[in-house]
């Protein structure tokens, strides 16, 4: 995989830089544009392309992902702060498009292509867009109703109070939608149908995993819970032994898995006895346990996507 070339792109919002690790000095420009990179994309044959990598840029790189799925080339989002690690450690400290896109290819030869990645998997777009905008609905909500316990004046209260009445209702709409869009694609709605077998997975949790978490089913428990955030990392160091905490991931399924796990706590029996036992046997705090819960229905629901089948516990849990 070596002899292939290894392609890094940095993407900005007219352009994209493009570099091969085997020649770094030559990057190439082009329109940050479907029909620029799609034209780019079909050029290169994807038995002969080790693998092509690029940063998060809120967006800005949909247009090349598209153009890479349809090309059917090899990708992978890399989170910036492993390629801000990667360029201190070869001592890099120049900062350009053009070297930025140099450093991806260099990353994506030199690490990424010894850790044995999965093929990328798309999902749905649509659905995405939908749970991303209902996530932005929420904490708009979230700012105007911190901002109206602390207003004074009647006249800002009554701009709060409007603006919150919009707000609610481009919420409620948008949650018809995500329900209508998982409803009219039968894979989606039997998917969703499994996942809400267990008690403590409502249809919005089940929508975004099933939006954010494309690669639901198709990994290990560890890997599921590595990818979200939930896996616990250790930081110990000589005699120094700290708590191993999580992190990183994808915050916004962590979200929306803290209120699936405060719902089985309560209504789950199964769920229930597990916190118990961590809490009052184990004497585990109660966000540790918390978490500990997040990641095991996490683990629960995996495995329910996988096997396609609803959970095996449903009738014991609605007892």
């Amino acid at each position: 995989m070596q002899d292939k070339p290894f392609i890094g792109v940095d993407v900005a919002q007219d352009w994209v830089d493009i570099a091969n690790a085997s020649e770094p000095r030559r990057v190439q420009r082009i329109a940050n544009t479907a029909e620029a990179l799609q034209a780019w994309a079909a050029g290169l044959d994807p038995d002969r392309v080790g693998l092509v990598a690029f940063e998060p840029t809120g967006g800005l790189e949909r247009a090349l992902r598209q153009a890479l799925v349809k090309a059917g080339l090899a990708f992978a989002r890399v989170h910036p702060n492993e390629v801000a690690a990667f360029r201190a450690s070869r001592g890099i400290k120049a900062k350009t498009d053009r070297i930025d896109a140099a450093v991806l290819a260099r990353f994506a030869r030199d690490e990424l292509s010894q850790r044995g990645l999965a093929p990328a998997v798309e999902g749905d777009a649509v659905l995405r867009g939908l749970i991303a905008r209902r996530r932005q609905l929420i904490e708009a909500c979230h700012a105007e109703r911190c901002r109206r316990a602390r207003a004074a004046s009647q006249a800002v209260c009554a701009s709060i109070d409007a603006v919150l009445a919009v707000l609610v209702q481009q919420l409620d709409s948008l949650d018809k939608a995500i329900t209508a869009h998982v409803a009219q694609t039968a894979a989606l709605a039997a998917l969703a149908a499994n996942l809400c077998s267990f008690k403590g997975c409502g249809p919005i949790v089940a929508a975004t995993l099933m939006g954010e978490v494309p690669e639901l089913g198709r990994l290990t428990g560890k890997e599921i819970a590595a990818l979200i955030g939930l896996a616990p990392i250790n930081r110990d160091s000589g005699k120094r032994q700290t708590r191993a905490v999580t992190g990183h991931g994808r915050p916004g399924v962590r979200q929306v898995l803290f209120q699936a796990a405060r719902c089985a706590i309560r209504w789950n029996p199964v769920i229930r006895a597990f916190f118990r036992r961590l809490t009052e046997v184990n004497k585990r705090p109660g966000k540790v346990a918390l978490t500990a819960v997040m990641r095991k229905i996490l683990v629960i629901l995996n495995a329910i996507a996988r096997d396609g089948q609803p959970w095996a516990q449903a009738q014991a849990a609605q007892a």
